[in-house]
This record gives structure tokens, sequence and C-alpha cells, in this order.
């Protein structure tokens, strides 16, 4: 159960109910994380936008989405955000050999060097704070410097999202199982 009341657009000042419709029209209707966050609706906007960005527009390729968000995450053990992303994580190619073995921690121990290396940047950034030189010109080498910077914009949403999801204690909507272990 979360911790705040999920929002509908009538429980929105008028002067709010847009932004709503902005982040429903983005998504094809408004998810539970959002019906949380509402509770502060200019900033659940402006996440909305980063979090668009990031999944829609962001010349990413979607397997190198898939690897960072899910990562990400798994970082932050946010339950929501790793269920609701498995499905496009699948879409993408990731196949349950590594959503498993970034689920249980194994990873990037095993995975092909292109999929290891977008997995090290994120959890070099996530657990140190920095990414070593060898890791970040592996990335950069292969995704460019716009794609480095989408990529860090990337994993700072998904991982933000996750955080704040888990303080909140937003879990998976009934019908979608976790299968994120702590």
């Amino acid at each position: 159960m979360a911790r705040v009341r999920y929002l509908e657009r009538a429980d929105l000042a008028p002067e709010h109910q847009p932004l709503y419709d902005d982040i429903a029209a983005s998504r094809g209707g408004l998810p539970p994380n959002f019906k949380a966050l509402l509770h502060s609706p200019v900033a659940s906007a402006r996440m909305a936008v980063l979090g668009a960005y990031v999944r829609f527009e962001t010349p990413l390729p979607a397997r190198i989405k898939a690897l960072a968000l899910l990562t990400a995450a798994r970082e932050a053990e946010g339950d929501y955000v790793w269920a609701m992303n498995q499905p496009q994580a699948r879409s993408a190619g990731l196949g349950d050999d590594i959503i498993n073995a970034l689920r249980e921690r194994r990873a990037p121990d095993g995975l092909a060097p292109e999929d290891a290396s977008i997995v090290q940047f994120t959890l070099e950034l996530l657990r140190q704070h920095r990414i070593a030189d060898a890791t970040f010109q592996a990335v950069q080498h292969r995704l460019g410097d716009a794609g480095v910077i989408d990529l860090l914009m990337l994993i700072g949403y998904y991982h933000s999202l996750a955080h704040t999801l888990g303080a909140l204690e937003v879990g998976p909507p009934p019908g979608v199982p976790s299968t994120l272990s702590r």
C-alpha cells in the first residue's frame, strides 16, 4: 500500500489538471507511479518530461536503455521500475539469462562485452559515483558524447524514480508481479 493516496484528475486544482492531461497523453494513460507523484504536480510534470525523453525520444538503442534502466532499478531495489520495464527489456532483446543476471547482481560477468560495458558504466556511477576512465572511454567510443549524456540522464532518471517510489512504497500494480528479490 502506497504511503500517499493515488490522485485522479479531479483531485487536482483546475490549474494543475492540464499537467495530468499532458502526462497521461504522453503515456497512454496515467500510470500508478504518477498518480502518487502528482501530490506535487509541477515537479511531477517536470519529471515526466525527462522520463518521456529518455523512454521515447533519445536515440539510444532500446537494448542499451533496457540494460541501464534495469541495472539502475536493481541498484535502487526499485520494484515498480523493475517490474514495469521488464516487458520492454524483453522486447529490446534482453533474454531471461541477462535479466536474471541483473536481478541476481551477477552482471556484468558473463555478458557480451557490449552489454557488459553499459552495465559496468551504470554500476560504477551508482556505486562509486565516478566512472573509471577505461569504462567511460569504452562507452564514449560506442555512443559518442551525446549518447553518453543521454545514458547518464536515463540512469539518473530511473534511479531517482526507483528511489522516490520506494520511499512512497509504490509497488507494481495488481496483476504485475515483481520478480525483484532483495
